[in-house]
């Protein structure tokens, strides 16, 4: 029996590449259902990356990094569909002054843990027009590099395209969740900023992977 987060509760989402923490992002939980999962993570939050040696954005080839914390500078809203391979995010500037975009992250399926959710981000991301009349791939040529190295298989890179060209024709269609005036939502007043809690990199502690979302 699945156990759902309630609306508030304080999460973490954690990509984990080969057995190591890669970032640790915390959300607030809108909405947590058998049809559809909401987080929130306002403007300001503190959330951890990867990053370098030597503190440089790290480069999809580098299979050694440090964790670095940053503070995340837009609200956010990401919906997830259970079962699928990507998040659609939504981007405002602070305080909801302004709808900068829609973004979609091709991701692992995420997993339930007891502190949140796990994941692995696919690199391959697309964003579009806050009135969705244009979109973009991001980060192809990474992609197509990653391919070209040998660390991603031609087979895979196919799989991950053909999720994002997945998302790419509901957008076009205006399909879920593309049909829905998301750009419009708002948190509840008072809602508390989510933090990171105490030990959540610990995988000894806090083991990668759980149940299927």
């Amino acid at each position: 029996m699945t156990n759902y987060w309630r609306r508030g509760d304080n999460i973490v989402l954690r990509e984990i590449l080969r057995g190591q923490v890669k970032s640790g992002r915390p959300y607030t939980v809108v909405e947590d259902t058998p049809g559809r999962l909401l987080l929130y993570a306002n403007a300001g939050v503190r959330w951890v990356r990867a990053v370098s040696s030597d503190g440089a954005p790290l480069k999809s080839h580098e299979t050694a990094w440090t964790l670095q914390e940053t503070v995340w500078p837009s609200e956010a809203l990401r919906i997830i569909t259970p079962g699928s391979r990507n998040s659609v995010l939504l981007y405002w500037t602070p305080t909801f002054g302004e709808f900068l975009q829609w973004y979609v992250n091709l991701e692992d399926t995420l997993v339930r843990t007891p502190l949140g959710f796990d994941y692995l981000d696919q690199m391959l991301d697309i964003e579009a027009a806050p009135d969705l009349s244009q979109w973009h791939w991001k980060d192809e040529d990474e992609f197509d590099e990653a391919v070209a190295r040998g660390s991603l298989t031609p087979e895979h890179a196919n799989t991950i395209r053909a999720e994002g060209e997945q998302v790419i024709a509901a957008l076009e269609a205006r399909r879920s969740p593309f049909d829905e005036p998301w750009d419009r939502w708002r948190p509840d007043p008072g809602l508390p900023a989510p933090t990171l809690p105490e030990g959540w990199s610990d995988l000894a502690k806090h083991p990668a992977y759980g149940s299927p979302l």
